[in-house]
Parts: C-alpha cells; sequence; structure tokens
C-alpha cells in the first residue's frame, strides 16, 4: 500500500485591531512551512453603536474576510491586545512550580484593579536575578477580565469560526521569529531544555495601533515586557492636531509616508508627517531607554545583538532613527524570512512585518 502524506494545515491567525483585521494561514510541517492564505482589510468601526453591535458587525466583516480569501477550516487563534491586559513584572523566591502558581495569584489578588476570582491568569518564567545577596525568579503577570474573553470568544464564534486558542501579542510577535520552536512560552508549556538552553538575547518592538510592546527575548523566552501607551492611533491623532485636519485625513497622510522606505526632506508631506509626530516618536524612544537601563541592571551578562521593529506602523526610516536614539543596531522584521516557501503577493511583500503577529497565531500548536 502506498500512503500519501498530507500537508498540514495550521490554524488561521486573526490579528484584529479596532480598525482593521490581518490573517494568515500557514501550511507544512516545521523546517518546511509556507503560506496557505493571507488576507488584511479595514474594520467597520462606529463608536457610538453599543458593543453587541459593534461586535456583530465585525464578526460579519471577518465572516466575508475568511470566505473570500479561501482558508481551510475554521479553526481561528486570536490575541488579547494591551488594553485588554493587566501586565506586571514581579519578583519572586525560587519555588517549585505547583507553588509559583498559587504565589502568582495571590499577587495578583493584590494588585489587579478587579477581583481576582474574575480573571484569567497566566506567568511567563523571566528568569534568574540577583537581588542583594539573594537569588530571585523574575516573572511576568498576565491577566484579562474573564468578561472581555467570552464577548471576544462570542465574536469569533458569530463569525463562523472556532477559536483554538487566545495568545498575548508578544508570544506570537517572538513565535513568528523563533518557528523551530514555535510552542508557546505560558508557564507550563516550556520544556526544560528550553528553559536550560542559552542563545541569542535580542529586544523587539512592535508598533500597534492603540500601544507599542518593548519586549527583550532570548530565544523562546520572554526575559522583559513592558506596553508604551503610544501607538499608530496617536500618532494619527499629534498629525491631526499639528495640521489641523481630521483624524482620517490625518491617518491617510501617515499612511502614505509610513509606506516609504526613506523620508524624502524635500517631500513637503513627509517633513510635515515627521514634524508632527516627532514628540510622540521621542516618547517611544525614552520609554525603551528605560527598559533597556532595567534588562541592564536585571539581566546582568550579554548585552542584546539587536533590536528588531516590527507592527502595523512599523517603517524602515525608523531603523536610523531608533538606532542612533537608542545606541543599538536595529532592522525591520521580516516574519516570511524562515519559511520555506515565501509568499510572492505584492501587497505581502510591500511590508512583510504588517503580517508578524498574524504569522505568529498561526503557528500557535
Amino acid at each position: 500500500m502506498i500512503s500519501i502524506k498530507r500537508k498540514t494545515t495550521h490554524p488561521i491567525g486573526l490579528h484584529l485591531n479596532p480598525h482593521s483585521a490581518t490573517l494568515v494561514q500557514l501550511d507544512g510541517s516545521p523546517g518546511q512551512l509556507g503560506i496557505h492564505a493571507l488576507a488584511q482589510a479595514e474594520m467597520p468601526r462606529d463608536d457610538s453603536l453599543p458593543p453587541q453591535e459593534q461586535d456583530r458587525e465585525t464578526a460579519q466583516a471577518l465572516s466575508k474576510l475568511v470566505a473570500d480569501h479561501q482558508f481551510k477550516g475554521r479553526r481561528v487563534v486570536s490575541y488579547l491586545g494591551s488594553e485588554e491586559l493587566f501586565v506586571q513584572n514581579i519578583r519572586l523566591p525560587q519555588l517549585p512550580e505547583e507553588e509559583l502558581e498559587k504565589v502568582v495569584s495571590w499577587e495578583a489578588e493584590e494588585r489587579l484593579p478587579y477581583p481576582v476570582a474574575d480573571a484569567e491568569i497566566r506567568h511567563l518564567l523571566a528568569g534568574e536575578v540577583r537581588q542583594d545577596a539573594n537569588i530571585k525568579q523574575e516573572v511576568i503577570l498576565l491577566a484579562c477580565h474573564r468578561g472581555l474573553i467570552d464577548r471576544h470568544i462570542s465574536m469569533l464564534e458569530q463569525a463562523g469560526l472556532t477559536p483554538d486558542a487566545v495568545d498575548v501579542e508578544p508570544c506570537a510577535v517572538l513565535r513568528s521569529f523563533e518557528t523551530q520552536s514555535a510552542g508557546s512560552q505560558l508557564a507550563g508549556l516550556q520544556s526544560d531544555e528550553a528553559s536550560a538552553t542559552e542563545g541569542t538575547r535580542r529586544a523587539y518592538l512592535n508598533l500597534g495601533e492603540k500601544a507599542t510592546t518593548v519586549m527583550f527575548a532570548e530565544n523562546q523566552r520572554i526575559l522583559f515586557l513592558k506596553y508604551v501607551s503610544i501607538g499608530g492611533h496617536h500618532l494619527d491623532r499629534a498629525v491631526a492636531n499639528h495640521l489641523d485636519l481630521d483624524l482620517a485625513q490625518a491617518a491617510r497622510m501617515r499612511a502614505r509616508v509610513s509606506s516609504s522606505q526613506e523620508l524624502d526632506v524635500e517631500d513637503e508631506i513627509h517633513r510635515s508627517v515627521i514634524d508632527s509626530i516627532r514628540d510622540p516618536l521621542e516618547a517611544i524612544g525614552s520609554e525603551i531607554e528605560l527598559c533597556l537601563r532595567y534588562d541592564k541592571v536585571t539581566f546582568r551578562g550579554r548585552g542584546l545583538e539587536k533590536m528588531i521593529i516590527t507592527g502595523d506602523n512599523a517603517s524602515p526610516w525608523l531603523i536610523e532613527y531608533f538606532t542612533q536614539r537608542l545606541g543599538t543596531r536595529c532592522e525591520m522584521g521580516d516574519p516570511f524570512g524562515a519559511l520555506a516557501h515565501r509568499p510572492t503577493a505584492p501587497a505581502s511583500l510591500d511590508r512583510p512585518w504588517r503580517w508578524t503577529t498574524a504569522m505568529g497565531l498561526s503557528l500557535k500548536n
């Protein structure tokens, strides 16, 4: 008998923002991954509608987007955004895993802005740190109100999708660049071998719509995570205020500049946009500097190899800006670089870093 091995199709990775949706579905086995389907589109958003109506409109748009782009099946992995998560670094004594989970819950009870009984809680083991003469564990606490998760899952089901998992964006971003170890880093799911392996330490800067994620990682392990509450929406607002435009006009103007490979000092639109967003970019840079200092003091030893810039609102000309601003080598992230079969559609090749989170979600086991 001759057996024919079927190609494995991964779940749809759904990167959903208030105003846009990005979807990626991979196929193939590790080392032979390729793109099965991808799509990106604006989402309807009417803030005057009640939440249930907003969710219904989003579900209808998602359903049509999936049907129109030949995605296989309706399994989906989505994510929780910065505005939905409570994130905090905590420092604990070295404890066995079974005790650590209880202690994290106790810590969450003291820190969360809502009852711990209403929260879904996870934690990431960042690693060992020296505090005075003691060795402690650096732990990243992640929590979300269950009501938000229930609403999110309900909206996906209205779209005809079957949720496999709800992830967090930093794990998805890291997974996109660590495809050989695509499993989740959430506590309890990381192998002892992976935990013990030392590798290249990198920084990741993911510029999203509502916030900018600053992350330091070593292989699959997230060492540090912080959300800076400045994103593309704030940049659009800065352009609108500086140039006295409505928000839609400002967003279109900034999108034109963001899609450019380099800045043109002779172009009036380029100059106007850069002048408008200079202050928020400086604010992001200052926050990253604080993160770099924290990393240097907390995780002594090897420095960062480089910073990878990615996300919907990233632009190639930011490489020079952040390299000079931070004194750290920067490069644009290309999540398709590790694939055996790169996509060929112009929409995907134009700005590949826009697909980072969706691809990392599709990679989740």
